[in-house]
């Protein structure tokens, strides 16, 4: 007997539905209309007899019989996935959307994307820059990257980049404050502009630490917080105080000398940079080529 086809369609419209737990989530994931998704969903149901989801106005609930055909399901996709996945980097398609933050996307992502739009040209990215970590399935994300230690419940997290914590300020402000000598120079005698967590609301401390190993957390008072990098910046360049910048956010503004390091001595501090994809779910072609290029990229 011939399988009939459309089985292996309505699976794949089960298996997102399931994973995102929402018909609209899934329809979003899939290019389909809600009311398409709902329409397949049944006919799986009819055509395979089990009864799938316990619906309800607040809920939609795997049954038994539907989280069975999950866990049998999802190795049979993976598997046609991987028969299908194209054997050369132009023959790669699809469109990615990417979450990142402000730091890691216009001064990490950005500059290496047009190599990687060269090598895969029918890839279609969309990046976006984001305050907070997603719930990448509900919100319809690929990936993210971005830096420091979020709550990655649920995501696959691999290590890319560690990047050194460095302290600046203007010249013209170093010509009217002076250089500070130690860590504790600048709570006590300099303006500050710090950057807020977007997790505490708060501003962050500022922790240093030298080659020894010695360290020293100061709590600067100020009078301007922000919460981006490039708000940072720009108040550095206006001579409004001494700011902690990434090495790769501060490295160019060093070059051109509108910045200068402060205490090098006590930048040893690092803050990693991570790559994040939603735990068990099938990676297209596009997205595995995409996850291959930046780990290659920025491990070198």
């Amino acid at each position: 007997m011939l399988f009939d086809g459309r089985i292996i369609a309505g699976i794949t419209v089960f298996v997102a539905v399931a994973r995102t737990g929402s018909y609209a989530r899934a329809s979003e994931q899939l290019g389909l209309s809600r009311s398409g998704v709902g329409k397949a969903i049944g006919r799986l149901e009819e055509r395979t007899g089990l009864r799938l989801f316990d619906r309800n106005a607040r809920a939609l609930k795997l049954t038994d019989q539907g989280r069975t055909f999950l866990e049998e399901a999802s190795p049979m996709l993976e598997a046609l996935g991987r028969i299908a996945t194209p054997a050369t980097p132009d023959e790669v398609r699809g469109r990615l959307r990417i979450s990142t933050d402000g730091a890691f996307g216009p001064d990490v992502l950005i500059p290496i994307l047009p190599d990687f739009l060269a090598e895969h040209p029918r890839v279609k990215l969309d990046v976006l820059v984001r305050d907070r970590i997603d719930n990448l399935l509900s919100d319809g994300f690929d990936v993210a990257l971005r830096f420091g230690e979020p709550d990655a419940r649920g995501l696959d997290k691999r290590l890319l980049l560690q990047s050194r914590v460095l302290t600046c300020a203007s010249p013209g402000y170093i010509d009217r404050h002076g250089m500070p000598e130690r860590p504790e120079d600048i709570a006590q005698h300099h303006r500050c502009v710090r950057l807020i967590d977007d997790v505490t609301g708060r501003p962050h401390v500022w922790n240093f630490i030298n080659a020894a190993g010695e360290a020293h957390t100061i709590a600067p008072d100020c009078g301007l917080t922000v919460n981006d990098a490039g708000s940072l910046v720009a108040a550095a360049r206006c001579d409004h105080g001494i700011v902690r910048l990434l090495d790769v956010v501060a490295e160019a503004h060093l070059r051109s000398g509108e910045l200068v390091e402060i205490l090098p001595e006590w930048n040893c501090l690092r803050w990693p940079a991570y790559l994040y994809t939603p735990n068990e779910v099938h990676r297209s072609p596009a997205l595995e080529a995409f996850m291959a290029f930046v780990r290659t990229r920025l491990s070198a």
